[in-house]
């Protein structure tokens, strides 16, 4: 069981790091929003719908998100028991710091454990369902956005016009399709409106009694043709893909999909595209499992310095900015052949443990007088 001291310890940790998850973790879903607003903030688009959009964005985002946040919880919230002198405390009470670390590590141990469930099965499936949605606003905002006595023309090669438009239907519609530029059509109707196409990213317009003209230039034909029902699939995907930034990553992929991916690359002779699948994989374990090795290097880097939050914040900048940039590093290296491509994404997470191990090493000798 934990001890006064180390439930103490462990709210001022657990503060700062709640705090700087939901700061950042904000912020970067607001970036992603404001850079998708013609679509998420489009006339077809709801506030519940926004809200679900933000909710699925929420565990890609903890990926980056949640080292950070602990690392600077951890280090802000020893900094401030050193800042405060009570780590000398401590020290003249005869308890070494090195008792400190088993709490940031204890906590460190849960929020890798959510990390990698997060990474490896919430994410993927999130990414999925926002990339839905935002193809299912799209096409709400198409629909929403042809108002009556007005021809639309932002669909590729497709001009529309309605005299009237009640509820997403149109009445009185005139469709000129230029899809296929030798085969030109036109198609006059009573009614209609525009429907998902299956599951993909297309949208079908279905007309109600009118009649279908068509040009063929190559043949200098034309062809006239009456009809109580008639549905017209819209080449749309491409335009839908360009604003749809949201999800398509790599990172909509199971863990067991990319492991397959990475079988079939060596299978089939190509152990450069087999070694690139299996570094990604590992990269998506390596990001969670960061969060042990910065509990580890919390402790000694705070617990010996005494200044204060300003402190916390430029120790968990530099940190950030030299763990990522080992990660490059070593992915690279992984992908080039030069590492296992295990040990690449995983080479920040070692030797970061390594020196946090070799800091609170040199705490433990020290004992209760590392602190003054």
């Amino acid at each position: 069981m934990l001890g006064t001291l180390e439930r103490y310890l462990a709210r001022e940790i657990l503060l700062p790091f709640a705090a700087g998850l939901v700061f950042l973790t904000q912020i970067l879903v607001a970036t992603q929003i404001l850079a998708q607003a013609p679509v998420l903030l489009g006339s077809g688009v709801s506030a519940l719908d926004l809200g679900a959009v933000s909710l699925d964005l929420v565990p890609h985002f903890l990926g980056y998100v949640l080292p950070i946040s602990f690392l600077l919880g951890a280090v802000v919230g020893v900094g401030r028991l050193a800042e405060d002198r009570e780590v000398v405390a401590l020290g003249a009470a005869g308890i070494s710091p090195i008792r400190l670390v088993r709490v940031p590590l204890l906590l460190g141990v849960l929020v890798a454990a959510a990390g990698l469930a997060v990474a490896l099965r919430v994410e993927p499936r999130a990414l999925r369902d926002a990339r839905a949605r935002v193809n299912d606003m799209i096409r709400r905002n198409v629909s929403s956005d042809v108002k009556g006595g007005v021809f639309y023309d932002d669909l590729p090669s497709v001009t529309l016009y309605a005299e009237a438009v009640h509820d997403g239907t149109w009445s009185r519609v005139l469709i000129s399709d230029r899809t296929d530029p030798q085969a030109p059509l036109l198609a006059l109707a009573q009614s209609g409106r525009l429907e998902p196409a299956g599951a993909g990213a297309e949208l079908r317009l279905v007309l109600d009694r009118g009649e279908v003209h068509r040009e063929e230039l190559r043949s200098d034909e034309y062809v006239a043709a009456a009809f109580d029902r008639a549905t017209i699939t819209l080449g749309v995907g491409r335009t839908l893909a360009e604003q749809n930034r949201v999800g398509r990553t790599l990172f909509e992929m199971e863990p067991e999909q990319i492991l397959r991916l990475a079988r079939e690359k060596a299978a089939a002779g190509d152990r450069a595209d087999a070694r690139r699948w299996e570094t990604f994989f590992h990269r998506r374990i390596a990001a969670p499992l960061s969060v042990l090795a910065f509990a580890l290097l919390a402790v000694p880097v705070a617990a010996t310095r005494r200044g204060g939050r300003a402190f916390g914040y430029a120790a968990t900048l530099f940190t950030v900015v030299a763990y990522y940039s080992l990660m490059r590093l070593g992915e690279a290296l992984s992908q080039n052949g030069g590492l296992p491509p295990w040990l690449g994404p995983q080479l920040p997470n070692l030797a970061f443990a390594a020196l946090g191990a070799a800091l609170i090493g040199l705490l433990a000798r020290r004992g209760p007088e590392a602190v003054r």
